[in-house]
């Protein structure tokens, strides 16, 4: 399955996404990327819904336990100023001064909502194999994405290193996420080989998904679109 990960990986190239290539090369405006970074609050928040959902779905408690660790995990082991989508208000904060109520102003673009609903949908709608190869897939890049971009934001001189929060984190934490989920699939990878062509269909679901987003919140970067209401961006339960 380590391979089958990899080859996966190396496909995607999420290195080579325009979202990254112009942060690295200086071009990517600081006012766009806040922007496409309040976008990508939409999706922190979101994350652990339909990772909970899946929770569910796991056929044993052991297996079960693993995702259920990482659902507490993502809401700060209990402590609500830990909670993922508390540190990354955090890292708003001292990146542009964004408040809670900058937020609440803006709305949520089709790209972050297209993405929410795939991870829903495969976590509810598909089998557990196929939602745990998604989301083990995304934690994965993301270790590395948490890197390049905590990386880059010191580099441009928008947060000195000693006040950097989230992405920092995440670069060692989400390595043992995905791991986490690659234990759930292992079982079935190794009890059948139709098992592996629903964890690889998760695997790649998830790659292609995750890149997609970045791509899309990078073309659309000069997008600024409000909204009048209040409250979440997403009433289904």
């Amino acid at each position: 399955m380590n391979v089958s990960i990899d080859n996966i990986l190396k496909e995607t190239n999420v290195w080579m996404n325009p979202y990254f290539q112009f942060l690295r090369d200086g071009t990517f405006d600081f006012d766009d990327f806040v922007e496409t970074q309040i976008q990508f609050y939409f999706a922190v928040v979101f994350f652990n819904r339909p990772m909970a959902a899946l929770a569910a779905k796991i056929p044993t408690s052991e297996l079960r336990l693993e995702v259920i660790r990482n659902v507490w995990e993502e809401h700060g082991e209990g402590n609500t100023s830990l909670m993922h989508e508390k540190t990354f208000l955090a890292f708003l904060d001292r990146l542009a001064g964004i408040k809670p109520e900058d937020i609440e102003k803006r709305a949520m673009w089709p790209e972050v909502r297209a993405f929410n609903t795939v991870l829903v949908g495969a976590c509810v709608m598909d089998e557990y194999l196929i939602g745990a190869g998604v989301m083990g897939i995304i934690e994965r890049m993301f270790s590395d994405i948490a890197g390049w971009l905590g990386e880059q934001v010191v580099h441009h001189g928008w947060i000195p290193a000693e006040k950097l929060i989230h992405y920092n984190l995440h670069e060692d934490l989400d390595i043992k996420h995905a791991d986490d989920f690659f234990d759930v699939l292992r079982p079935a990878w190794d009890a059948a080989v139709e098992n592996r062509y629903y964890i690889e269909q998760g695997l790649r679901l998830g790659a292609c998904v995750f890149n997609a987003l970045y791509e899309g919140l990078y073309k659309a970067r000069k997008r600024r679109i409000y909204r009048e209401v209040r409250g979440p961006h997403t009433r289904a339960s």
